[in-house]
């Protein structure tokens, strides 16, 4: 297949949000890490396994001589398999070797490997011995680490040390999934120094991975069915502040837009929680101005949410709201807000508040 069409097929798995930021955070993936060891971590109500079987077909696409190792410890295969045709990712079952688990009664399947006991180390090793040394270069997926995990760890250090030997050793390499916080503190920090990259998926929808002497960013989202790319936005030194209103009443972004206008503003508008999101991972706003009382996630909950993030956790945050109580105040507070202004508010006091609060991130107006 001509290069110019593995990629259109590529680009057609997908739905756009940026043609050129996806295919290029594609290459990015594919490029940085080839012959790498690699945890994806995420959360358990996280899309990762999608994430996986995308990056899975994408190598099985751009290279035709590329196998794949499959371990099955949370898994089976007949269920991977039926992933691969649910996301409708193009695959040649025949280039994936599986290494499955026979549960008793099961009949064996022709060309599948099997092993008794997720905790019988020794037997899967053997198979991984036996298909590396058939197929070097290959990719091993380790589709649960959590598994592995619930195990004895010095055991799983040994266990793990020789398969990255016997990995590395053919040329190939290790991609595996973690659930993050699924395994104590100590057991999580173990299994995540067994790997060179670790890949970070958040629950908003954010990659984060140091590939190299490369950082990635990037936002991902399943839409109708589909995976979507684009990079975050890295935030700017700039004397001009990016101000991102959130509420659901148009009526307020619209006049907190009137009364600052002759202020060193830019505003972004977003009109409930899940665009607030969406908007302070694209947008990087210097500083949101949030509303409380919104009908699908309150802005308590928004905050929960950024503070989740690797890139907007830091994002300076002013509620304003009709919420007076001290309760409501010191809720906000104890979530990491910096200011709290109550409606209805003088525009006098919203930008001198605006002011004080990004004076203590160090910013400086423009001469």
């Amino acid at each position: 297949m001509r290069t110019e069409q593995i990629i259109v097929n590529i680009l057609n798995k997908v739905n756009m949000m940026n043609a050129d930021e996806t295919h290029e955070i594609i290459h990015v993936f594919k490029e940085g890490l080839r012959s790498k060891t690699v945890l994806f971590l995420a959360p358990v109500d996280v899309a990762v396994g999608r994430v996986v079987y995308f990056y899975v077909s994408d190598l099985l696409q751009s290279d035709p001589q590329q196998k794949i190792v499959w371990l099955c410890l949370k898994t089976p295969r007949d269920k991977v398999l039926g992933m691969f045709q649910e996301y409708k990712y193009d695959f040649d079952p025949t280039r994936i070797m599986f290494i499955d688990s026979l549960p008793p009664g099961k009949e064996p399947s022709d060309g599948v490997l099997f092993f008794s006991s997720s905790s019988d180390h020794t037997k899967i090793a053997s198979h991984i011995v036996q298909l590396f040394d058939k197929f070097p270069g290959s990719l091993l997926v380790i589709d649960s680490m959590t598994v592995l995990g619930t195990d004895n760890m010095q055991v799983v250090e040994s266990f793990i040390n020789f398969v990255r030997s016997k990995v590395s050793e053919k040329n190939g390499s290790l991609i595996a999934i973690l659930g993050k916080d699924t395994l104590k503190a100590e057991s999580e920090a173990l299994i995540k120094s067994f790997f060179e990259v670790i890949v970070e998926l958040t629950s908003i929808g954010e990659i984060h991975a140091d590939i190299g002497m490369q950082t990635l960013d990037a936002r991902f989202q399943v839409e109708e069915g589909k995976l979507s790319f684009e990079y975050i936005q890295k935030k700017l030194k700039r004397g001009r502040l990016k101000i991102l209103i959130v509420d659901d009443e148009p009526d307020i972004p619209d006049l907190l837009q009137l009364s600052l206008a002759s202020q060193p503003y830019d505003f972004v508008v977003a009109y409930n929680g899940q665009q607030a999101i969406k908007a302070t991972l694209k947008e990087r706003p210097d500083l949101i101005l949030l509303d409380i009382m919104m009908p699908d996630m309150d802005g308590y909950e928004v905050v929960e949410h950024l503070k989740q993030s690797a890139t907007a956790a830091t994002t300076p945050v002013i509620m304003i709201s009709a919420k007076t109580a001290v309760e409501d105040k010191v809720r906000g507070m104890e979530l990491g807000i910096d200011d709290y202004i109550a409606k209805p508010f003088d525009k006098r006091e919203v930008n001198a508040r605006i002011r004080m609060v990004m004076r203590r991130y160090g910013w400086v107006e423009e001469e």
